[in-house]
């Protein structure tokens, strides 16, 4: 047996941003740029005359270059989050739509039968989660919301497909009737979807992409 004294103790891992290549790209173009800005600086401090306006020039050039790195990150950022929130309020309000057609419509006067349902539709919640093109922090309780939400759909989407089996295997009145109550019922699973998506159509990021889509049809359709 060797003696665990001998044993080297084991290094912590390194944080996954520190080995991550963005992170070195983004350490080696700013590291770039700062070598440049102080050449430049040293430069101007140097030179006179007509000579001082090329390191100003070159100064200035940097500073532009920064600024639009950064404004054109900043504005592509801004159009993904727009365009990710208009793609879920659409899938949203399509899958309100489901909920309100005649396969979960409450109607006293059809009698319970065999069907298949329509399922929930989440692939525009799972991209926005997936790409994480939403702010951790500005839309910390939206990603949460949205989490929530694809967790019941998935469960409702499965619930559905368990309830076919049965209706199709055993298709007796009483079963029939039972998973019709089942899921009509007071806080059922039907109640809790359409819960969920009054509250995330709701929010403000949702209703706010929402007032901009019918905004720009209005204009489109004015044209």
């Amino acid at each position: 047996m060797t003696n665990g004294r001998g044993r080297r103790p084991r290094r912590a891992p390194l944080p996954s941003w520190v080995t991550a290549p963005r992170t070195w790209i983004m350490l080696v173009t700013a590291g770039s740029l700062a070598v440049a800005f102080v050449v430049s600086a040293v430069w101007w401090a140097r030179s006179s005359g007509v000579s001082s306006f090329e390191p100003t020039v070159q100064v200035l050039g940097l500073l532009g270059g920064i600024t639009g790195i950064v404004a054109e990150r900043w504005a592509a950022g801004r159009e993904r989050r727009a365009e990710a929130l208009q793609a879920i309020g659409e899938e949203l309000r399509d899958n309100g739509r489901i909920l309100a057609s005649p396969p979960f419509a409450v109607d006293t006067t059809q009698p319970a039968r065999r069907q298949v349902y329509p399922r929930l539709s989440l692939s525009a919640v799972n991209a926005a989660l997936s790409s994480a093109v939403l702010s951790p922090r500005r839309d910390e309780t939206l990603v949460g919301m949205l989490h929530d939400w694809r967790n019941e759909a998935e469960i409702f989407n499965h619930q559905l497909s368990l309830a076919e089996i049965l209706a199709f295997t055993n298709g007796s009145d009483e079963v029939l009737r039972d998973l019709h109550q089942g899921l009509h019922s007071a806080d059922g699973p039907l109640e809790r979807m359409q819960e969920h998506l009054t509250a995330l159509l709701a929010t403000s990021a949702l209703d706010a992409a929402g007032m901009e889509r019918r905004d720009s049809a209005g204009v489109g359709g004015s044209r």
